[in-house]
């Protein structure tokens, strides 16, 4: 059978045949992933189509090579969970320094700021609001009204969290000239910024 007629049903169907399926249960042990795990299931789903994607991407002919088939089906699989895993901590790693960033501020204010404490007041809101920029006025209404972390922010406009610092630095200095502590501030400047 040719590279260009194999197809993923078949190669699944190749997978159910004469024990082949202990390839992948390998793989899933070498990467310390058992029964009793609470993703066994996915991790069994994603080795299983790995498996058939290496059948079909397999360029020698499947049954004057089947031991070779059995390394590359093994090495598909087990770089593909693999690469699960990785990502899945990459994801767990991000969520902890988000938590942490959260217990930073309150650490800092001693209390989670109350709204009415983070607005100050609705003048004060509205004044710098109208000095802002279309993404600073997004940030405003997500960061106050919303009340969303920096990194929600971030999220939900799709941006860096570096941007969302720059948006609230900015608006920072947008407040300071409403307020008047920064009298020595050129209005222009507190737009450009």
């Amino acid at each position: 059978m040719e590279n260009n007629e194999r197809t993923i049903k078949l190669g699944l169907e190749h997978l159910l045949e004469d024990g082949h399926e202990k390839i992948v249960y390998g793989a899933l042990k070498k990467l310390h992933i058992n029964t009793r795990s609470v993703e066994f299931d996915d991790f069994l789903q994603e080795a299983r189509l790995a498996y058939a994607k290496a059948y079909v991407r397999f360029p020698q002919d499947l049954q004057e090579n089947d031991r070779q088939f059995h390394g590359y089906a093994y090495q598909a699989v087990y770089w593909r969970v693999l690469d699960i895993i990785r990502y899945r901590q990459k994801e767990k790693d991000v969520q902890a320094v988000e938590l942490e960033d959260d217990e930073k501020q309150e650490a800092r204010w001693g209390h989670k700021p109350s709204w009415v404490e983070r607005i100050m007041s609705d003048q004060l809101f509205q004044e710098v609001y109208k000095l802002c920029t279309p993404a600073e006025k997004r940030f405003l209404k997500a960061c106050y009204v919303e009340q969303l972390s920096g990194a929600e922010i971030a999220r939900k406009e799709k941006v860096s969290r570096q941007s969302i610092y720059k948006w609230r630095k900015a608006v920072g200095k947008k407040a300071l000239y409403v307020i008047g502590k920064g009298e020595d501030m050129d209005y222009t400047k507190a737009l450009k910024k």
